[in-house]
């Protein structure tokens, strides 16, 4: 057989050469297949939160005003504890049976003591529901008895939080100029809030935004978790449930996923997404909303009576 003759295989430098012309192929595919998959999540949220803000106008339309925040009682032992907008809005976000295993006829719940004696979660609150899960969140559906804050190291729950379902969505509470947002707790305006008293505009006032992140306390070093978002109702922090847009509360907080633990306040609205933040507003139009939003923009966004020009955002 002549040297022609012979099958001729790859040399070891040709194997090396395709083996590195494939690695450079996958790196550069890959950014791009992470970028569709972010992309894919980020409309999901946004759809999110569409269907909440339709599920507020549906609500307004049959009460005449929006949800409150938490429906808890008149004093400072009580009014951070009840049950949340997201559950009043349960019938009108396809969940009736949900509502109706709940059952809550609009009264004062105090979650810390509720089954205490049984240490067992409300039945339907440790259900995770879709609507209010951003798929780009890593908190996980269920509050854990104890969470490593990013950044920082394990610590626990406050033991009331243990056991209910993540809400990775909050309602917008208020401003630079006090709690005038559109969704209020109970006690501080129990008839808050028509549409029509929304007088900055409905398209110039956020209702719902994320605000999918924990905070532990102390600041410096947290040892306790006692703020986690929950859909179900307040507990002990109105910050379970409601964000507010003020100097000291910007968008993400100061941090991002990885460095949670640097959080400079518990009042704010965080994203998983890279950025900025996504927000439905009480025309019911989903915008995202960039974290290098003038705050001044920004604390007007958020309040209902601000009378201030918005300009752009």
């Amino acid at each position: 057989m002549t040297a022609k003759e012979r099958s001729r295989g790859f040399t070891l430098v040709e194997l090396l050469v395709v083996i590195a012309i494939i690695g450079v192929l996958v790196s550069l595919l890959l950014p791009a297949v992470q970028s569709a998959r972010e992309s894919a999540r980020r409309s999901q949220c946004s759809n999110n939160l569409k269907q909440i803000g339709l599920g507020m106008h549906s609500y307004t339309d049959t009460w005449g005003k929006l949800p409150s925040a938490i429906m808890g009682g008149t004093t400072s032992a009580t009014d951070d504890d009840g049950w949340s907008w997201a559950t009043a809005i349960l019938p009108f976000v396809e969940q009736q049976s949900m509502f109706s295993q709940l059952n809550p006829q609009g009264e004062q719940l105090l979650l810390p003591n509720y089954y205490s004696s049984k240490q067992t979660t409300i039945p339907g609150g440790n259900t995770s529901l879709k609507i209010y899960k951003c798929p780009s969140s890593f908190l996980p559906k269920i509050a854990p008895s104890s969470f490593a804050i990013p950044g920082g190291a394990m610590v626990p729950l406050a033991p009331h939080l243990v056991g209910y379902a993540t809400n990775d969505y909050k309602s917008a509470g208020g401003s630079c100029n006090g709690d005038n947002g559109p969704i209020h707790k109970y006690s501080e305006r129990p008839n808050c809030c028509r549409f029509a008293e929304i007088t900055d505009g409905l398209s110039n006032t956020l209702l719902v935004g994320e605000s999918s992140y924990i905070f532990g306390s102390p600041l410096a070093a947290p040892t306790k978790i006692n703020v986690w978002p929950l859909w179900i109702a307040g507990s002990n922090d109105d910050e379970s449930v409601r964000t507010n847009g003020r100097t000291n509360s910007p968008i993400n907080c100061g941090c991002t996923p990885t460095t949670m633990i640097k959080a400079i306040n518990d009042d704010c609205n965080f994203s998983h997404h890279p950025s900025g933040c996504q927000f439905v507003l009480c025309d019911g139009s989903v915008r995202f909303i960039s974290q290098n939003i003038a705050i001044t923009t920004y604390c007007n966004l958020h309040g209902i009576d601000e009378g201030q020009p918005i300009g752009d955002f």
